[in-house]
């Protein structure tokens, strides 16, 4: 009997070890927020920021919308959408909100939360993505259908990818690429006046996708890992991460020098990652449950997250894309 337990502590040990000397050669120590707000939601799905990067806004399960000053985290009201779940939050400029819910609706508000417009865009919505220039959104639906709209109601394409409830979209700067992802692992890219073609599958279903370097490569998310498909290639990268759940949410940086990430199932960490190889460049106070979504100001100095603890929280950046590593580095 001893002999068996040795044989099981040593491995063990030896494994917790290496952990350990990993961690303190490679995770930076995690930073807190500057505001907690309790209670905000019960439960979030979205977040955004406003171009000018003074307000947010957050939007939670039960369909209601709660919008924030940034500098202080002050809580400046809200109210109900109607939408159900709410999937997408886009602020079109500094004076409307644009929400997407699970009812399969967008609407258009004025921040005095009085309806300005609204239309049908087909099933449940269960992703979303907008281009920077806030002037389109391109939404996935319950049914494998992908949507692109103006944020005026005109739709300017669908697509029918699956049975399956689309899990992620991303929509390139220049509306030029398209890319999608359902909830069986399959991950389409293409051109508006192209059709989808199928990307090799990853291991995990893609919970976000993102396009970086000036749209060249797709980015995508899962249990632990980043993935990662080249233009012109069908082949999949996997890059590791230090989170230790499902990565259910990435954003690029203003300057698309980092991604904002948080993870949810067994873990609720919040990582500014590497895009080129998933390596952390700097950590913020883990979430009490389950981590959803991330935003990062347009300004790059401010970020904002919510979970399934309810609450919305904010932080300071380092500025200008540069973590505390690249700072401290300048600074020598």
């Amino acid at each position: 009997m001893r002999l068996t337990t040795l044989f099981l502590v040593v491995p063990l040990a030896s494994v917790f070890i290496a952990m350990g000397l990993a961690g303190c050669t490679t995770h930076p120590v995690p930073q807190g927020p500057y505001r907690i707000f309790e209670d905000a939601h019960s439960g979030g799905n979205a977040l955004a920021i406003a171009p000018d990067s003074k307000l947010g806004a957050s939007g939670g399960w039960s369909g209601k919308v709660r919008l924030w000053r940034l500098e202080d985290g002050f809580a400046l009201g809200g109210w109900q959408t109607g939408h159900g779940d709410l999937f997408g939050l886009l602020f079109l400029d500094d004076d409307q909100l644009l929400t997407a819910g699970y009812d399969g609706h967008v609407r258009v508000w004025n921040l005095d939360g009085t309806l300005d417009r609204s239309f049908k865009a087909g099933a449940a919505i269960t992703s979303f993505r907008a281009n920077p220039g806030r002037s389109h959104i391109f939404l996935g639906h319950n049914d494998g259908i992908v949507s692109l709209w103006h944020v005026n109601g005109e739709q300017l394409g669908s697509w029918r990818l699956s049975n399956r409830r689309i899990s992620a979209v991303a929509l390139s700067d220049n509306l030029e690429r398209l890319a999608a992802a359902d909830s069986a692992t399959n991950v389409w890219r293409w051109k508006p006046n192209a059709v989808p073609f199928r990307l090799q599958s990853p291991p995990t279903y893609a919970r976000s996708l993102v396009f970086i370097e000036d749209n060249k490569i797709l980015l995508g998310s899962g249990w632990f890992n980043l993935f990662s498909w080249h233009e012109g290639e069908k082949t999949l990268e996997i890059m590791p991460t230090d989170h230790f759940g499902i990565i259910s949410h990435l954003e690029s940086s203003p300057d698309g020098i980092y991604l904002a990430s948080i993870s949810r199932q067994t873990d609720s960490a919040i990582l500014l990652l590497n895009p080129s190889s998933g390596e952390s460049l700097d950590a913020f106070q883990k979430h009490d449950l389950c981590g959803q979504r991330v935003a990062v100001s347009p300004d790059g100095k401010t970020m904002m997250s919510n979970s399934d603890d309810a609450s919305v929280r904010f932080y300071r950046l380092p500025g200008a894309g540069m973590t505390r590593e690249a700072k401290a580095i300048e600074g020598q």
